[in-house]
């Protein structure tokens, strides 16, 4: 009877942990975008990992236990799924913690749940023990309220990972951590039988309560602040995100105001800049009235330029941002188009095209810093290879139902940096302006890809023109 029992408890335990392995993958598929193939690889280590640890370590203290666990857990998300490795530490050490966390939760519960139930039946309190049967169906309650918390919690877990900071992820990891080697530290010193007790007054079905009634309270309060401290930093980052894009929307408006004024200005005085330039005309002073042309142009702002592209506000904005790169020395080419029934908002191209802008404004200025060569006088003798190459090449336009815009840009980045996934990474100089390119291109379900290559940095963005409404503010 004994050998038919352990038999049915090795093969309940290959169940669970066969349903906890599949669960396991499919959330870190979820937040890390792996592909099917990624999700098998894992679940099927993961399973074989786990039942391994149990059938070799069933002797070892419960600590050494816990630790083998969670850092083959770890391991295996790191070296199986692609991405950020900061993203994939993050992701691993939430799930750790909400298995560790509901699990010693709910089994605390429920023990509790069978011990009343069992002294109700016996009314002995020395005999008032859980064992057989009831054991395993704790056992079974609990697995199943874990897999159904990983999985209820697997789309905001995602979205709270979606789009931030390296530091963001290692500012999560620490805290959870802690979190999971305090409740495993718990754990092991329950089961060496520091329970809490209250000596002499009370029995052993009173202590066995007061010991699982503790450790409901204690993972409680740790999921409870777990949860807080997660999706309070998520709203606080969004929050954040979304001042960042308000102070570019505003700066975007007011540099557009203040060119629609400086052409007002110029059409208020339309007719006496006619007159003048008449008068100069009929006594053949061509140079004269080329200058003054010239400073009517410069004055309104429309000198001549590339910026056609259908839209005032993205003409505006390239206008302005055609004259920082001319002040800089640097190469300006631009062949930028608009659908007629473009469906992407125009705050949302300021955002996309501005920020991208910045970037590569911001990517030559490093460049244009360098400094440049000396004579044997101490003379500037010529400029530097990389600042006589200094540029920015725009090119916007519609292929095949989708707005196209590629922008690249001389930089000073090695050909290996590495761009973990095309939506997902961001190199260290681009910060919340890449955030807010990627918040603006989702909304039109589009992507965002860039490479670096012989120092020059590309970033393309792909919209696709729907005829349905965008999705709102992420």
């Amino acid at each position: 009877m004994s050998e038919a029992v352990n038999v049915w408890d090795v093969f309940l335990m290959l169940i669970l942990y066969f349903f906890y392995a599949w669960c396991a993958s499919c959330f870190l598929k979820n937040q890390l975008q792996g592909k099917k193939r990624e999700e098998g690889v894992f679940g099927g280590l993961l399973f074989c990992i786990y039942g391994a640890l149990a059938f070799f370590l069933s002797g070892v203290p419960y600590i050494f236990y816990a630790i083998c666990s969670h850092g083959a857990l770890v391991g295996l998300t790191m070296a199986v799924f692609r991405g950020e490795r900061e993203k994939k530490f993050l992701a691993a050490v939430m799930l750790a913690a909400m298995t560790v966390l509901v699990w010693n939760f709910t089994e605390s519960f429920f023990s509790c749940l069978g011990l009343i139930g069992i002294h109700a039946a016996v009314g002995n309190d020395h005999i008032t023990v859980m064992g057989g049967w009831v054991e395993r169906a704790v056992l079974l309650m609990t697995y199943g309220a874990g897999i159904l918390v990983i999985n209820r919690l697997s789309k905001p877990c995602a979205d709270a990972l979606e789009d931030k900071r390296k530091s963001w992820y290692l500012s999560l990891s620490v805290p959870l951590s802690c979190m999971i080697l305090v409740t495993d530290f718990v754990n092991w010193a329950a089961s060496n039988g520091i329970m809490v007790q209250a000596w002499g007054k009370y029995g052993l079905y009173e202590n066995q309560l007061f010991s699982h009634g503790a450790m409901c309270i204690f993972t409680g309060l740790a999921m409870a602040a777990a949860g807080f401290f997660v999706f309070a930093m998520n709203r606080i980052d969004q929050e954040e995100r979304a001042g960042e894009q308000y102070r570019s929307q505003v700066m975007y408006y007011q540099m557009m105001e203040e060119q629609y004024s400086r052409m007002e200005r110029l059409r208020h005085d339309m007719k006496n800049h006619m007159l003048a330039l008449d008068n100069l005309v009929q006594n053949r002073q061509w140079e004269n009235a080329g200058c003054y042309l010239k400073e009517m142009t410069e004055a309104g702002g429309v000198e001549a330029g590339d910026e056609i592209t259908g839209s005032l506000v993205i003409d505006a904005l390239l206008y302005h941002k055609r004259r920082q790169a001319m002040s800089m020395g640097i190469r300006w080419q631009c062949d930028a188009r608009l659908p007629k029934d473009c469906k992407v908002k125009e705050m949302d191209l300021c955002i996309i095209v501005g920020n991208i802008l910045d970037n590569a404004l911001e990517a030559c200025f490093k460049l244009q810093e360098k400094k440049p060569e000396k004579g044997d006088g101490g003379e500037d003798t010529k400029k530097t290879k990389d600042q006589a190459e200094s540029f920015i090449e725009i090119y916007m336009g519609t292929i095949k139902k989708c707005l196209f815009l590629e922008v690249r840009n001389s930089t000073d980045l090695p050909d290996e940096l590495e761009f973990c996934r095309t939506r997902k990474a961001s190199p260290k100089e681009h910060g919340l302006g890449l955030m807010n390119i990627k918040t603006a291109a989702a909304r039109y379900h589009g992507a965002v890809h860039m490479e670096v290559k012989n120092r020059v940095f590309a970033i393309s963005v792909l919209l696709p023109l729907y005829k349905e409404e965008p999705m709102g503010p992420a």
